[in-house]
């Protein structure tokens, strides 16, 4: 079956039928945890978001860090399968793009994280703008997606980050610090 392009369709319509048809997606292995640990640090029951959660291995790995972690996605299915695995979590429906922010449980957070998600978001430049205005001051904004190594020759792949994304990516941030987890894994910290 074919799926439109993440630029045609937004949120739900987008991802929930992928995640009913049983789509899975990279999981957090034992180097990404270690980065996640070393570069936030303890969370000291600071709030943190997880956008685009999935199903729930990030909001997971904040909360064993300390941050009372909520994790949001817009596909429902997603979030049943995170609720399944995690039901002591608080895991909920939400579109980061659409929903009304004050829905969430709390005004501003210290981390706001989004893992492989990135890249699919359609307005990078409101995403972004959303982001900013959530993170408390002196917040972090977590982001680890796939980026394409030109050095490397070939094509990029769907799901990597341009050149053009990365760089309005880490745009207008007083710290940015990124972490290659191989030649195209890459977790960016970066701070207000």
């Amino acid at each position: 079956m074919n799926h439109p392009a993440a630029s045609e369709l937004a949120g739900a319509a987008y991802w929930e039928p992928l995640w009913q048809q049983g789509r899975r997606y990279r999981t957090i292995d034992a180097d990404e945890a270690e980065t996640l640990r070393c570069r936030l640090g303890p969370g000291h029951g600071r709030p943190a978001l997880d956008v685009g959660c999935g199903e729930g291995a990030l909001t997971a790995q904040l909360t064993r860090l300390g941050y009372r972690t909520t994790g949001i996605d817009c596909a429902p299915t997603a979030v049943a399968a995170a609720q399944g695995k995690h039901p002591d979590l608080d895991i909920r429906v939400h579109d980061f793009d659409t929903d009304d922010p004050a829905r969430l449980p709390h005004p501003a957070f210290a981390v706001i994280a989004c893992r492989l998600v990135y890249r699919w978001v359609t307005d990078k430049p409101a995403f972004l703008s959303r982001v900013r205005s959530m993170l408390a001051p002196g917040g972090t904004f977590w982001v680890v997606t796939s980026v394409h190594d030109a050095s490397r020759g070939g094509q990029p792949k769907a799901w990597d980050l341009s050149t053009e994304d990365a760089d309005l990516l880490t745009m207008s941030w007083s710290q940015v610090q990124v972490t290659k987890l191989g030649s195209s894994f890459h977790c960016y910290l970066l701070q207000l």
